[in-house]
């Protein structure tokens, strides 16, 4: 006959049957793995502790030297600057160096005019570019996009066309610092990139983009049509924004021919831009547009931008609109006509 034992009661047969002796041997092993693991935590942390005290130490040394190449005086002769003793011992030790590029970088981030071109002299008469140089052709992500920042911080244009062909690198983290840096050394022209480029730019980046363009004349003719034309939407998306925040109303057809676009974002743009240009054509339209509109949240942003570019001759359009039973829809039009009848009696 056979006979059944429980599951739990086999298990504790086996486990008194071991030897105690592999209990402690276990034991021993864990503790001394946990050990080892506190001791290598702690040396790490006391080695992170040495590096940032001996940063600390440089910025200190390199501080008064800065101070002093910043408030000098110079003219287009003038190739180079006094680099005392200590200095100059102290950048023979490559980590050094790259604290002493650190310093540049931050430092000229937050100066222009002649104070920044005195720093960008330092890191030529330093050779620094070699540093960037390096740090920009890493398989380390963080390095390469750390020599980016320093390249185009130092205003270093030699370096342009390899910034360039890391405008498609896969690593988002490395594509934006690339684009960002190619508009920092040559502004829209540095927008070249649009023409290859295969990832989508962000909300975020099309907003870094537009900060750094912000006190630049809009491009030619040519050039925003050919954005407008692209095959990526979101360099349309972009083009349409800039064309909105600068208010260019010469543009006002090209963006009218942008509210038949396959891509709802940048239909939903184009109305946008419209707004920030108004008109009696691109009020009517916005009201042809809403007639064929399907999407709900576009024929809202039509109703909302209405506001801006319509006028007392558009409420009647307006009021037919009132039939609908849509509740959001129906207040989008209510504000839209109330500001309209508004604008009337004012």
């Amino acid at each position: 006959m056979v006979h059944s034992y429980p599951t739990t009661y086999l298990f504790l047969q086996a486990q008194a049957n071991v030897n105690p002796k592999f209990f402690y041997i276990a034991i021993a092993f864990t503790t001394a793995l946990i050990l080892v693991l506190v001791m290598a935590l702690l040396v790490m942390l006391l080695l992170k502790n040495e590096a940032n005290l001996k940063h600390q130490q440089l910025q200190s040394q390199f501080k008064d030297w800065l101070v002093g190449i910043i408030l000098e005086e110079t003219d287009e002769h003038h190739q180079s600057f006094d680099v005392p003793e200590n200095i100059r011992q102290l950048l023979k030790k490559r980590f050094a160096k790259r604290v002493l590029l650190q310093e540049l970088k931050g430092l000229k981030y937050s100066l222009s005019g002649q104070p920044g071109q005195n720093l960008e002299k330092v890191y030529r008469q330093l050779d620094l570019q070699l540093l960037s140089s390096k740090n920009l052709r890493s398989k380390k992500w963080h390095l390469k996009a750390r020599g980016i920042q320093e390249v185009a911080a130092m205003n270093h244009t030699e370096l342009i066309e390899d910034i360039t062909l890391l405008t498609n690198n896969k690593n988002p983290g490395i594509r934006m610092e690339a684009q960002i840096a190619l508009v920092l050394l040559q502004q829209y022209k540095g927008l070249h990139f649009f023409e290859n480029l295969v990832y989508p730019l962000t909300e975020w980046h099309q907003i870094k983009l537009l900060q750094l363009l912000a006190n630049q004349p809009i491009p030619s003719e040519e050039v925003i049509t050919k954005w407008l034309l692209s095959s990526n939407a979101s360099v349309v998306q972009f083009t349409l924004k800039l064309i909105g925040e600068q208010h260019a109303s010469h543009f006002q057809n090209e963006v009218i021919s942008c509210l038949s676009h396959k891509s709802e974002i940048v239909r939903k743009q184009a109305i946008i831009c419209l707004g920030e240009i108004p008109s009696a054509p691109a009020a009517s339209a916005l009201k042809f547009l809403y007639a064929h509109e399907t999407d709900k949240e576009l024929q809202m942003t039509i109703l909302a931008e209405l506001i801006k570019t319509g006028t007392a001759t558009d409420v009647p359009f307006l009021l037919e609109l009132q039939q609908t039973q849509d509740a959001d829809i129906k207040l989008a039009i209510d504000k839209a006509l109330s500001y309209l009848q508004e604008q009337v009696v004012s």
